[in-house]
């Protein structure tokens, strides 16, 4: 059984503006560049793009030159840069692609700012788009090293995945384990050396996992007796992920019946 904590749809606004008056040349044809996004949504990790736009692109037969400069930050101010550029084209347009796994919500909103340096028929223009990218969902997965039998130590690997796959996931995972029966003095844990001992089943993810050795004798089943002559003995994991900035808690869970 296996439950996923699901969040509200993730809501992002793009503005793009036209901005700075051109710097007039002798002769310069003035020029405005208008930033727009390919998205009107985005959550952490998807990949996005911007597209420049340079009017005018053409004075009679002379089209526009000359390059288009990207720059994206966080909130922070971080330089992200465009996974790929495409240059001016004759009509007036350059493309800043970024790959998924790169936007992350704890670091926006991102401003994308294009600067077109002008040509010697066109001035210099600037524009800009701001995105607000909000927390991906995610889910847990289960999986048992071994199927529990008595007496024996297993581990339990909860991976965590978000909406749109990628490998940034972080953050802490907490293990629940329960076993009717344990062997005496064996604690129905994850095996750790912190104190006190109940912080164990916090699990730091590496790489979207995290991992919890279950000790021998964590689960056993009681010897048959002319009372309970079919012993058994039920187990249950489960796992949480705490979720960060970018993205949203989840959660899953495993039960099962061991027999004699």
């Amino acid at each position: 059984m296996k439950n996923v904590v699901r969040v509200a749809s993730l809501a992002i606004v793009l503005s793009a503006v036209g901005m700075s008056a051109p710097a007039y040349a002798a002769g310069g044809t003035a020029t405005s560049l208008t930033v727009t996004g390919n998205h009107t949504t985005i959550t952490s990790g998807k990949s996005t793009a911007f597209t420049a736009v340079v009017v005018p692109a053409k004075v009679d037969t002379t089209k526009i030159t000359g390059t288009v400069n990207w720059v994206v930050t966080s909130r922070a101010g971080v330089v992200i840069p465009c996974t790929s550029v495409t240059a001016l084209s004759g009509g007036g347009k350059s493309k800043c692609k970024i790959d998924k796994g790169i936007l992350l919500a704890g670091d926006g909103p991102f401003t994308a700012v294009a600067r077109y340096g002008g040509d010697g028929t066109f001035d210099a223009s600037t524009g800009t788009a701001s995105i607000d990218v909000t927390s991906s969902t995610t889910r847990v997965k289960i999986e048992l090293g071994a199927t529990p039998t008595s007496g024996a130590a297993t581990t339990v690997t909860a991976t965590v995945v978000d909406g749109p796959a990628t490998p940034l996931v972080t953050g802490n995972v907490v293990f629940t384990i329960t076993s009717q029966y344990h062997t005496a003095g064996v604690a129905v844990r994850c095996t750790g050396t912190l104190t006190p001992a109940a912080t164990n089943n916090v699990k730091a993810l590496s790489t979207q996992i995290a991992v919890c050795d279950l000790p021998a004798g964590w689960m056993i089943v009681p010897r048959a007796t002319s009372v309970n002559p079919k012993p058994q003995n039920a187990w249950s994991v489960s796992a949480v992920y705490n979720g960060n900035s970018s993205f949203d808690t989840s959660y899953a869970f495993k039960r099962g019946t061991a027999k004699f």
